[in-house]
Order: structure tokens, then sequence, then C-alpha cells
């Protein structure tokens, strides 16, 4: 298989049918009211009725309660939650869909890794700020990517600032499960753009 792809923070309904052409392996959509790319979990159910089965839905959560969860996967139909913040692993094992977690960013811009118990089943890189969890549009440290990876039991997805001019460059050094993509094929903050959908999911295959 090559490399996993995800195109994230999805908006609209015309977002959901582009990706739904260019076919990537999964799909994001931002469940955190302060995201310019966050969406109701209704809106999605209704977008997201004739969607691919084979492409991932995934929900992105900051330090989310156990109702939101729950709320969110049986409306939004997903089949994969991605959490930002502090979750306790009972927590994380409660869910009922797979989980992937962002690795929590250390002070020098690094990642700590996570409990040799966790069960989460992809560990996501992103170069997020104090404010701003993820889609911050900064490139992340991809030579201390490429070091985690080597060393992580978990799968790695790459995010931060990838775009379709990038990301080849970033799969070849670093070396990851998948790639992450959102603010990299937008025109404007939380406003895609179907041509750089495109070409960022081209980009990938062509490896």
């Amino acid at each position: 298989m090559g490399i996993f792809v995800k195109l994230c923070g999805l908006c609209t309904a015309r977002d959901v049918e582009v990706a739904a052409e260019v076919h990537p392996d999964a799909v994001g959509f931002v469940f955190w009211p302060p995201s310019v790319r966050a969406v109701w979990p209704a809106d999605v159910a209704v977008w997201t009725q004739d969607f691919p089965t084979d492409i991932e839905r995934v929900g992105v959560f900051v330090s989310p309660t156990r109702d939101e969860l729950l709320r969110a996967i049986e409306l939004a139909g997903l089949t994969v939650v991605q959490l930002h913040g502090v979750l306790s692993l009972e927590f994380c094992r409660q869910i009922p869909c797979r989980v992937w977690v962002s690795a929590p960013r250390t002070p020098d811009g690094g990642w700590d890794r996570l409990e040799t118990d966790h069960p989460a089943e992809v560990v996501v890189l992103d170069s997020g700020s104090d404010t701003m969890p993820g889609g911050t549009g900064r490139v992340s440290d991809w030579d201390r990517a490429a070091k985690w990876v080597q060393q992580s039991p978990q799968k790695v997805l790459l995010a931060g600032g990838l775009t379709p001019e990038n990301v080849q460059d970033a799969i070849r050094r670093v070396r990851p499960w998948g790639v992450d993509t959102s603010s990299g094929i937008e025109s404007a903050p939380g406003r895609k753009d179907p041509t750089r959908m495109r070409e960022f999911v081209q980009r990938c295959r062509e490896l």
C-alpha cells in the first residue's frame, strides 16, 4: 500500500463532493468551535449521505467530553476520532471507534511519545501552537519527525504545512505512514481549493 492520504478541515458540501472525486484515504471534519474550519455533526451527516464507504471519516476534537464524542460519532457516521489535548488512557479506551491522537508538543518544538499501552492506532505529528492545536499552516520539523517515525510503535501521520508543492519532499524525508493537510489545500482559511485538493492527492499517489 502507498502513502495514506488525509484531507482535513472540510467545511462545505462542495468540499465533500470534491473529496469524493479525488478519493483520498480519509477526510477530516473539525468539531472544535474556535476553529475557522469548525462544522456541526448534523451538517456532516447530510454532506456525506452518499460518500464512498472506503474513505475514512475522521472527526477532529480538542479535549472533548464523552457525550460530545458519542453524539458526533453517531450523527456524522465517524469511523475514526482524532484527539487533541490531554485525555486519559481510560477515556480513550472507552471510545467506540478507532482512535488517533495528536502527539503532545514539547517546549522545544518536538513531540512527547505516548504511553506504551496507549490505545491509539495512529499518532499525528502536527505543528500546532499554544492557541491552535493544528491547522496553523506552519511546516513541522521534518528531521525530528523522521527520527520520531523510526522509533514509533504506532503508525505516524505527518501534518503541519503540507502542500501539493512540498508533500513529496516531506514523504521522502520523513517516511511516515501517512500525510495530512488542511491549510495547504485552501485558497483562504477555511476555503478549500478544488484544484489544490486534486493536486495534493495526485502528488501523493505518484510516489
